[in-house]
């Protein structure tokens, strides 16, 4: 007798019974499937189990409904006795691997896909599922396994080879890597960001001149490719070969033909690079001062060089700089922004009104940008209610600016400026108008639940607000002591204390950050540190006088 499925190869195939029933409710059950109809296909399956409780097909097909409607812990019990009746059929584990991917159970996905290649040898597509698997559950070692048998069994499948090269690198097995890349090379991959990395692989097994050789060669194909370049200078500077970066520095200015804009960038990117890495200062200055020397007459490099010099301190080095900017380009309204702006930091506020003045009449199309650094200047001036006036100009205006930036800063200016004043209803207004134009803007959550928690209102809000915040900046010491602020307003002392002592740990000195603890570490009984914090909320205030905290 045969049965529902009998040893049918495709598992949705029906195979010829004796016995109607079974037979007629199961092709009434897929006929319900196939209508969209999953419930009732799965009622009209389970009959048929209670007569065929070991068909493997019946199993499958419930699974597959459950699975169809979403409901994955029922489809995997379906689809583990479908196995487990069937071992050796390959579609009903291929199906099964995805149900535990999306269960999240990457060791037994990984395992199926491994039974399922058993089955078809040849198959490497199956492989690659299956070291995908592994690397989900992070299981590095056995997935570069999978991987170097598929390319064994295939050597032109690049894929394969290029997770094999990955996982080589990650795991530190970089003599291996280097053979992966030069085959990946042969096969015709992505021959920069290869090249690249076999010098890079080249330089972390101490073959410099390897290293330099390889990337010679990619700039030799490709002058005007500039990423060549760019991972050329890396090399030097990262082995301490700053006399070799001035030479090919000097080569490469002289060789590559490259517009403006790709110089502008190059030195943006150097100029990031210095602030996150002290090995890229002096090289950094070494290619501003190159780069302003052939280009004597480009606004955006003086600028660029006077933004650096601001970065690492040198404020009235910027001055200079940002001067020179907007004399060679007085359209240059950025340059006039950061020199307006870093006279008000030098405490020069009348020069900075002046400028600001001076740009309005040199640009006068600029209005919105001129408005809002105008409310920012006198926010910064404790000029609060002519800092609202002009700022409302720009955040109530229906005329929209080309940028939206304008209307974020705006509206975030003129929300601390309404909070200053205690206009707290119209400061929580433009907070909101500001996560409407950026969800992700950490300092309008913040400050919008710190003033929700302050007033005692929509303390559930102010807690997704704030919650948000320190998701999206874990180590901001501000937006930790405002999340531990709501936790106590709710009641939630012990999370309270969590996060307090985390913002306190961040090394940020502000009272309110000790006034809180202290009132927390109250609430939970221990008044010794209660006095302490308070104590020393009192020091710090003392010290900074009348210095507002982040808030």
């Amino acid at each position: 007798m045969a049965s529902v499925s009998g040893n049918s190869t495709a598992p949705d195939s029906a195979a010829v019974v004796t016995v109607q029933d079974p037979l007629s409710d199961y092709v009434q059950g897929l006929f319900l499937d196939m209508k969209g109809d999953y419930w009732g296909a799965i009622d009209i399956f389970r009959k048929v189990l209670v007569r065929k409780p070991a068909d493997p097909a019946v199993h499958y097909s419930i699974s597959q409904s459950y699975y169809r409607l979403a409901v994955l812990d029922s489809a995997r019990v379906y689809g583990e006795a479908a196995v487990r009746l069937d071992p050796s059929n390959r579609y009903y584990l291929r199906y099964l691997a995805v149900v535990a991917h999306d269960m999240r159970d990457y060791d037994r996905a990984a395992e199926l896909y491994g039974q399922a290649s058993l089955l078809e040898p040849d198959r490497t597509e199956i492989m690659y599922l299956q070291g995908l698997e592994y690397m989900a559950a992070k299981r590095l070692e056995p997935a570069l396994e999978v991987f170097r048998k598929a390319v064994r069994i295939d050597p032109y499948n690049e894929a394969a080879f290029a997770q094999t090269l990955a996982l080589e690198i990650a795991l530190k097995h970089y003599p291996e890597a280097i053979d992966t890349s030069k085959q990946l090379l042969k096969l015709g991959g992505n021959e920069r960001k290869i090249g690249i990395t076999l010098a890079e692989l080249y330089t972390k097994t101490g073959q410099e001149t390897l290293a330099v050789q390889t990337l010679q060669e990619l700039i030799a194909g490709d002058r005007s490719n500039i990423t060549y370049w760019i991972a050329l200078f890396d090399h030097y500077i990262m082995v301490g070969r700053n006399d070799d970066f001035h030479r090919e520095l000097a080569v490469f200015l002289e060789r590559a033909s490259l517009p403006p804009e790709s110089l502008h960038d190059l030195a943006k990117l150097y100029i990031l690079r210095s602030g996150k890495d002290s090995l890229y200062v002096a090289p950094t200055i070494a290619l501003l001062d190159e780069l302003t020397a052939r280009r004597p007459r480009d606004s955006e490099l003086f600028m660029l060089k006077g933004m650096f010099g601001m970065m690492h301190g040198h404020q009235q080095e910027g001055v200079v700089l940002f001067r020179k900017a907007v004399q060679l380009d007085s359209s240059n309204a950025t340059a006039w922004e950061y020199l307006i702006s870093t006279q008000l930091d030098l405490g020069q506020k009348r020069q900075a009104f002046a400028l600001l003045a001076k740009a309005r009449r040199r640009l006068p199309g600029q209005r919105f940008r001129w408005s809002v650094l105008e409310g920012s200047l006198l926010l910064s001036s404790h000029k609060l209610r002519r800092a609202v006036a002009v700022l409302e100009t720009v955040a109530g205006t229906k005329r929209k600016p080309g940028d939206p930036n304008l209307l974020i800063q705006a509206n975030i200016n003129l929300a601390m400026a309404c909070d200053l004043l205690g206009m707290k209803k119209r400061s929580r207004s433009a907070y909101e108008r500001v996560l409407d134009l950026d969800p992700h803007n950490t300092l309008a959550m913040n400050n919008l639940a710190y003033l929700f928690t302050e007033e005692g209102i929509t303390l559930r809000k102010a807690l997704r607000l704030a919650t948000n915040a320190v998701m999206l900046e874990p180590e901001n010491g501000v937006y930790l002591d405002t999340l531990g602020w709501v936790h106590y307003k709710l009641g939630n002392f012990e999370l309270a204390r969590q996060f307090l002592e985390k913002a306190a740990a961040t090394g940020l000195d502000e009272p309110d950050i000790y006034r809180h603890l202290g009132e927390v570490y109250r609430k939970l009984g221990n008044e010794p540190k209660a006095r302490e914090m308070l104590e020393k909320a009192r020091t710090v205030e003392k010290t900074q006088g009348n210095k507002k905290s982040g808030h």
